[in-house]
Formats: C-alpha cells, sequence, structure tokens
C-alpha cells in the first residue's frame, strides 16, 4: 500500500488489529460496454474520506470499529489476470481475511470478482444464500469464453448450490429467461419492486435464517442515481429501495460478508454522486450488518 492510497473514512488502517477488511479488486477485463470498474475500489475509498463516520439513522459511530484494506501487490498484474485466475488470486485473499478473523467487504471492480469472495464463504459457511441486487440476472453459463465473465456470477452461485434471492432486475437473455421459466425461479423485477417494501417478508422467507453474502452490483440503481457504471439499464431502484431493503436484511439475517460491484468512474466532478453514493452504501452496510449493538427484531 502506497503512502498515498485511501483509507476507509479516512480512518487509520489497523492492520491486522481490524474488524472490516475492504479487499480492493481492481478488475475489467471481461465488461463489454462501459470501462473503469477497475478504477472504482479507489474511487469508492477516497470519497468514504468525506462521509460522515456518525451514521444518523443506527446511532452508532462508525469510528468505534477498525478497518484495514488490502490490494493485489500488483494492481496492473491483477488487472490483465484471465477471470479463472483472477477469481482464485481473490479467493485466496479471502481466505487470508477471514483466517484473521476479520469480516469482509469486497470493493470492485466488475461483477466477475464476486465469486472468489463468495467460495471462500461458502467453504465456512455451507448453508451459505445469497441476495443479488443487480439490473441484470448474470445467468449465462459462460460468456466470451468464461464461466468467470461478469454476465455468469448468479450462474456460478446456483451452480455451487447456493439459494438466490435477486432484486432489481430488468433486463436478461432469451436463454437466461428460459432458464428461470425452467428452473422456477423468481427474481423481484424491478418494476415489481420499485418503492415497495411488502416484498421484504419474501425476501427473508427465502433466506430462511441462512447465513448471508449479499451482492450489490450499483447498476441496480436507476442510472439517474448512479450514472457511473458499466451498463446503466433504465428503470432501477432509488436509493430508499436498497437502503430499506439492506436494513431489514441486516436486522433479521446473520450477513457473514458484502460487496459493491461496478463503480466506473470516469473523469470530471459528474462522477461524484455515484462515487459518493457507493461510500455511503459502504459505511451503511458496517452499520446495518456488523455494528456490535445494532437493533435485531
Amino acid at each position: 500500500m502506497s503512502d498515498t492510497a485511501s483509507t476507509f473514512l479516512g480512518l487509520p488502517d489497523a492492520g491486522e488489529a481490524a474488524d472490516i477488511c475492504l479487499v480492493c479488486a481492481p478488475y475489467d477485463l471481461t465488461s463489454t460496454y462501459g470501462k473503469g470498474a477497475d478504477r472504482g475500489p479507489e474511487a469508492l475509498l477516497a470519497a468514504s474520506g468525506s462521509v460522515e463516520t456518525w451514521e444518523e439513522e443506527t446511532g452508532f459511530d462508525l469510528e468505534t470499529m477498525r478497518y484495514t484494506v488490502r490490494r493485489p501487490e500488483d494492481a496492473a498484474a491483477f488487472g490483465r489476470l484471465p477471470p479463472e485466475e483472477m477469481v482464485a488470486v481473490l479467493r485466496r485473499l479471502h481466505d487470508e481475511v477471514l483466517d484473521a478473523g476479520m469480516i469482509g467487504l469486497g470493493l470492485g471492480g466488475e461483477h466477475s470478482i464476486t465469486y472468489g469472495q463468495f467460495a471462500a464463504l461458502q467453504a465456512r459457511h455451507p448453508r451459505l444464500a445469497v441476495l443479488q441486487i443487480d439490473a441484470h440476472l448474470d445467468l449465462r453459463d459462460s460468456y466470451d469464453g468464461s464461466k468467470h465473465n461478469h454476465a455468469c456470477i448468479a450462474a456460478r452461485f446456483l451452480e455451487d448450490g447456493a439459494p438466490l434471492v435477486q432484486v432489481g432486475m430488468r433486463s436478461c437473455s432469451r436463454e437466461e429467461a428460459a432458464f428461470v421459466e425452467a428452473r422456477g425461479l423468481t427474481p423481484f423485477w424491478a418494476r415489481h419492486v420499485a418503492g415497495k417494501v411488502a416484498y421484504h417478508r419474501e425476501v427473508l422467507d427465502r433466506l430462511a435464517g441462512r447465513p448471508v453474502f449479499v451482492t450489490v452490483d450499483l447498476d441496480g440503481f436507476d442510472p439517474s442515481v448512479v450514472p457511473s457504471t458499466g451498463t446503466p439499464e433504465p428503470g432501477g431502484l432509488d436509493w430508499y429501495d436498497v437502503a430499506r431493503l439492506l436494513a431489514t436484511v441486516g436486522r433479521h439475517c446473520e450477513v457473514v460478508g458484502a460487496d459493491i460491484t461496478e463503480l466506473a468512474p470516469t473523469e470530471g466532478a459528474h462522477n461524484r454522486p455515484s462515487e459518493f453514493l457507493a461510500a455511503r452504501l459502504a459505511s451503511k452496510m458496517v452499520a446495518w450488518f456488523w455494528a456490535p449493538g445494532r437493533p435485531r427484531t
């Protein structure tokens, strides 16, 4: 880590004494439309330095927890790895984080980075369930010759036997639609749940008391809220749609890990709302999921 690298919330890096480890995955090799997700982790961390550490919703002081940031030793080389090698590197890194007794919060990077953390968690929590917030089903078995393309992450969850709850979807291929019908899957399409909360009970029922991994692709948000993402599909969720759902999951479930992916900043001040939202979301996740003494019902 260089002297100029950002820490989380501008707080000192606690190293091996940390409670939360933010694992950066600057990877954008398989993205097929907008590029720049490899710059997402550092943009999020830089923006987090301006996020208030007093969490007004829960009344939690984020400074009372300890944080560290881990990055690939050579980010440029990491970004050139084939997807299969990239997820193997991240699996080892997340194994180290878990072995050290820390909670991992992954920062992408395109959505393909998620599998390394998921695999490390599932090895420790065989009953692991996944909550995916996303614009896309990501249920292709392979894409562009790889099973670890960003368009395939949900297929890998199901292949490994993890119960999957998908929220915010509004785009898929004909083949994915057929797969959903054949498997009897029931994604929560954005057109049905935007602006609503009644479906939260069904989300909790599907998670069924299992340990949960939460993966947020920022294109799950409407592009009016998060324009700086690789594929900004119209008709998405707003801040409170996502915030209320994740707060509900945090109250009722054991969230054992999470990630935020697909922040794709480009040059210009117009990126700041997306970067700051991603940083604010990371701080909210800490408060909702892992704050000692947080409300549980």
